[in-house]
């Protein structure tokens, strides 16, 4: 047990810093972590690695085999995190490497819920143009577009009532 928490400790610390495993310290000296290895919130090295934004460990975990539906205790995925983060490229690395961008949390929560909630517009596009559906609803009833509207990121809200063509989404 001792050597895994040790081995967690060290990729947490390597991603980071963004040390990379080409480095003499980490190079053929120890059998690499598990890549489903879970913290105590369920976070695997993955959604780790997304969440201190470091794409280029986002690449070789997925390269090396990582699930990129992998997701949280309360059903978070890396796809997720990445877009509420902004960050395009590993949203799009994601998606193309299989990522289901219309993944639900416990509470039916989205990526596309996250990126509107958040303005990003641009992860917003990324992930309708890959089949995100706009007409989810979370627990609370809300939409995508009610996200944005409640927070006041009216070019998403505009955008996402253009794909729905509704007036307004979720709660009144």
């Amino acid at each position: 047990m001792m050597r895994k928490d040790a081995t967690l400790v060290l990729l947490l610390a390597l991603s980071f810093v963004g040390c990379s495993r080409s480095s003499t310290a980490s190079k053929n000296t120890q059998a690499p972590p598990s890549l489903e290895a879970r913290d105590s919130e369920g976070n695997s090295a993955l959604l780790r690695a997304v969440n201190s934004g470091d794409t280029i460990e986002v690449r070789r975990l997925v390269e090396a085999g990582a699930d990129v539906n992998s997701a949280s205790n309360s059903g978070v995925t890396p796809l997720m995190n990445a877009a509420g983060m902004g960050n395009k490229e590993a949203v799009e690395f994601l998606i193309h490497k299989g990522a289901d961008v219309n993944h639900r949390t416990s509470g039916n929560y989205t990526a596309l819920m996250q990126a509107a909630l958040v303005g990003q517009i641009e992860i917003v596009k990324v992930l309708l143009d890959a089949g995100a559906d706009p007409s989810v609803k979370d627990a609370g009833g809300r939409t995508a577009m009610a996200w944005a509207q409640e927070q006041k990121h009216d070019d998403i809200a505009l955008l996402l009532k253009q794909k729905t063509g509704t007036q307004s989404a979720g709660k009144n």
